[in-house]
């Protein structure tokens, strides 16, 4: 998730748990260890494929962020009576506190499509793939929203606990974060069951178009849980798009990704060298990937256009392009190998001169494709590309 819906996530739990005693500065504690496991992206790789992959394993294994919870209670107890300032709660508790504000983030992580190794070091020997739920989008504001307020709410009060003096209001504070928080865990619920009504929905539109198909993912698109994308391989290994809302009545509409025909046969000719990270994305995105061909310009040097072989995350897409696209090989010549090079990011060709689009313009192209019951891509249907 973004990070401001981390740094929320965990200076609620802190204060739900610890804001009695810790006051405001609960909240403060528990957004910087809800941060804690995105530090990772401070750590450079030698390519954009490892930089992707890499992200949320250690840091984000609940092995690891469990011992780094209770270690840290013990090592903070014990400074505390060092310096003879006894904590005003046990130990125990503290752990329990740090351990849950630092697992949550993992967790949270893992209901994106994105991919978290809860389980590191244990994915790579098992050849098990990330966690990738992929029942909320990346960013959801509805899903921050309720925990920012429970941020607000407690630093406002602080440790005034109290709004009215007597009665059972008395802790109203630390009641209004915990039912703000089980608000936001209860948006994470209903977005898996939208999510299981958007997948039996594209499979009803496969059926009706008579597409048998050997596997299928469906996920979010853009900043809610009320639209839907599968993406779907038939029995003949070509890749197929499916897109709706939980707010149409219809079913949703497909189209092939036809530039993905060639992809088994792309694959298989990939240089030795390139296969190591060819592999480590398929295992990444659980074999959602897509390869394809893509010609760059020709150049004042050489004179050719030089072609691209080009491998797409298919699980995160808005339109035609990927937002996680590597260029693996190239050649410059139709009849030439292969040439394996180290992973670039694959840059967007522009079609007809057209600018290129930034990420932001094609959320924005995305959102409008799935709310517009009209208009497609400029069209008032999608077509059917057989």
């Amino acid at each position: 998730m973004d990070s401001l819906s981390q740094i929320v996530l965990g200076a609620s739990v802190q204060g739900a748990l610890l804001g009695k005693y810790q006051s405001r500065k609960a909240y403060l504690y528990g957004a910087i260890l809800g941060t804690l496991p995105d530090l990772d992206v401070l750590i450079s790789y030698p390519d954009p494929i490892s930089d992707m992959t890499y992200h949320r394993s250690f840091s984000h294994s609940l092995f690891v962020l469990t011992a780094v919870g209770f270690i840290g209670a013990w090592l903070i107890s014990r400074y505390h009576h060092w310096r003879d300032m006894p904590l005003p709660y046990s130990t125990r508790r503290l752990a329990l506190a740090m351990t849950l504000v630092l697992t949550t983030h993992p967790i949270l992580d893992s209901f994106t499509v994105y991919g978290t190794q809860l389980f590191w070091p244990l994915h790579d020997p098992l050849q098990m793939p990330p966690i990738s739920i992929a029942s909320i989008f990346i960013i959801d504001p509805l899903y921050t929203l309720p925990l920012l307020i429970a941020v607000i709410v407690g630093i406002i009060k602080g440790g005034k606990l109290a709004v009215f003096k007597t009665g059972l209001l008395i802790n109203c504070q630390r009641l209004a974060v915990w039912i703000l928080l089980l608000i936001s865990s209860s948006y994470l619920l209903l977005g898996l069951g939208l999510k299981y009504d958007a997948q039996s929905q594209a499979e009803q539109t496969l059926a009706a178009a008579g597409i048998d198909t050997i596997r299928l993912k469906t996920m979010p698109v853009l900043p809610t849980i009320l639209m839907w994308r599968t993406v779907a391989e038939d029995n003949e290994h070509r890749l197929i798009e499916i897109r709706g809302s939980a707010l149409d009545s219809r079913l949703p509409e497909y189209r092939y990704l036809t530039q993905y025909d060639n992809a088994q046969t792309l694959r298989a000719n990939l240089p030795a060298q390139s296969r190591p990270y060819a592999q480590r994305l398929d295992w990444f995105s659980g074999d959602w990937t897509g390869y394809r061909v893509q010609m760059l310009p020709a150049t004042s040097t050489t004179g050719d256009a030089a072609e691209q072989l080009v491998v797409d995350d298919l699980r995160m897409m808005a339109g035609d392009t990927a937002f996680f696209s590597f260029v693996l090989a190239d050649k410059t010549n139709d009849n030439a190998q292969w040439q394996a090079i180290t992973p670039i990011d694959a840059p967007v060709i522009k079609v007809d001169n057209e600018p290129t689009p930034s990420r932001f313009e094609l959320i924005q192209q995305g959102f409008k494709r799935v709310f517009d019951e009209k208009m497609v891509d400029g069209r008032e249907v999608w077509e059917i590309v057989e």
